[in-house]
């Protein structure tokens, strides 16, 4: 059996720490999760934040960071940062998208990329890379007995996420038919 490994963009971690459900995240992802540098430090920003201080527990999660190491994986991180941004985008603004996508690919990593940015979902799928959301977590969560499906509602329901996707649960019976399929 292959092992995957489930590598995390910044906002995923926020949105843990904001549900305080961090140790659900150390659970899901068990000893198979990384992250690449520029997240790392994205991350520590955020934990700095007022209510994200558990993002500190990352660390221990997702363990040492994978840097950039070849002069191909700088090109890609910079290609697909640029392909990214909008204009007037800070120059770090998906860094740690690209850098993931690029460390994946580049590597060959047999890896899962969970993103709640949909335009660096679809790139990273464009790259053969599976993707998941936060939300994807949190049903799997349910699935497999971490918490209940109201619970894992309740938690979307405080997150918010993309228009479209909260469409399709506005009632915690739709949440519950998802959750289950």
């Amino acid at each position: 059996m292959t092992t995957h490994l489930l590598l995390p963009d910044n906002t995923v971690l926020v949105r843990f720490a904001r549900i305080q459900r961090m140790d659900l995240l150390t659970t899901l992802v068990r000893d198979n999760g990384r992250w690449c540098g520029t997240v790392a430090g994205e991350c520590d920003r955020s934990a700095n934040e007022p209510g994200l201080e558990t993002m500190t527990q990352a660390h221990t999660i997702f363990g040492e960071p994978l840097r950039l190491q070849t002069g191909q994986e700088i090109v890609d991180t910079t290609t697909i940062r640029t392909s990214l941004a909008a204009p007037g985008d800070a120059p770090t603004r998906h860094l740690g998208e690209a850098e993931t996508i690029s460390i994946i690919t580049n590597r060959g990593l047999s890896a899962f990329f969970v993103t709640d940015d949909r335009s660096a979902a679809q790139r990273a799928q464009e790259h053969g890379i599976r993707t998941y959301t936060t939300w994807d977590l949190l049903r799997l969560a349910a699935r497999i007995g971490l918490l209940t499906a109201d619970d894992a509602y309740d938690y979307v329901r405080e997150l918010g996420g993309h228009r479209e996707k909260l469409a399709h649960v506005q009632t915690r019976a739709i949440w519950l038919t998802w959750c289950a399929t």
